[in-house]
């Protein structure tokens, strides 16, 4: 009978905690899909893994997410990127600048954070020559231009070269995974210029031939590109959870360490203003 009691007392409370309190506290955290691409950059999906669960378990755990509920997808070649935008449709994704221009009214992007590399917000590209060979772009036509940075030709048209020159057409292409590589044959004589964004030509300065290079063409400066997200596909709240998640990330114990690993100083939130330029020239080349 006391048995019997004690049962019916903790199915009165149960009960009353089921219905006091609201039931989002006992509700999973719907799954959400981060996509990262790095166009033409060095680094394999493999390597990249580790780095990408550790910021991944950061930002669960900032925005108050359940562990497991973020995943992610990682790829350095622009047609899988593409392929994976179109296949998983992904809530949130961290993309290039063309790719986000090339992209956004399909999958209803829209920025939603940048990174602060080195106190900045911006990027700017280059075209480096070894001194003395060329003076300016038009010397360039017709030759054989490298880097990192050759995966997205309608980007360097319509941004960098503001529709002005075609790239495909103007030079001779020789893309690389490799930014150091294109950069030492260059020194070498081997191709006659190295389209380089900023973070590359800030590292110029420790390489031993800097000094035999410098750049004829220097692009405008552009808003860097950091995490995009799908305006029909997520919530107002999970929008401001994960910026928040972002802005504290590099003062996070853990996140701090992470933000070191890739250069970064802080994400901010976006503004739509910072981004209209580049959107009205991209629409205006096509």
């Amino acid at each position: 009978m006391k048995t019997r009691k004690i049962n019916q007392l903790i199915t009165v409370v149960l009960a009353a905690v089921f219905l006091l309190v609201p039931t989002t506290a006992f509700a999973k955290d719907a799954a959400i899909n981060i996509l990262i691409c790095y166009p033409g950059g060095s680094v394999r999906a493999k390597d990249a893994k580790p780095a990408m669960d550790s910021m991944i378990g950061v930002i669960e755990s900032i925005g108050g997410w359940s562990k497991g509920t973020i995943t992610t997808h990682f790829t350095a070649k622009i047609k899988v990127c593409r392929k994976l935008l179109q296949e998983k449709n992904p809530e949130f994704a961290i993309l290039s600048l063309g790719l986000f221009l090339e992209n956004y009214k399909k999958y209803n992007l829209a920025p939603l954070t940048q990174p602060k590399i080195n106190n900045s917000t911006t990027d700017t590209y280059r075209l480096l020559v070894r001194k003395g060979t060329f003076k300016n772009l038009e010397d360039l036509k017709g030759k054989t231009i490298s880097g990192q940075l050759l995966s997205e030709l309608d980007f360097l048209k319509r941004i960098i070269f503001k529709s002005k020159i075609d790239p495909e057409t103007f030079f001779k292409l020789k893309p690389t995974r490799r930014a150091l590589r294109a950069l030492r044959n260059l020194s070498k004589g081997k191709i006659d210029a190295v389209i380089v964004n900023q973070l590359q030509y800030n590292g110029l300065s420790s390489l031993p031939f800097a000094d035999k290079l410098e750049p004829i063409f220097t692009s405008e400066k552009l808003p860097q590109m950091g995490v995009v997200v799908n305006q029909k596909k997520t919530s107002k709240e999970d929008r401001q959870r994960l910026s928040k998640a972002l802005s504290s990330m590099c003062t996070h114990d853990q996140g701090k360490k992470l933000c070191e690993l890739f250069g970064i100083d802080a994400f901010i939130p976006s503004e739509e203003k910072t981004f209209e330029q580049v959107i009205t020239l991209w629409n205006a080349g096509q």
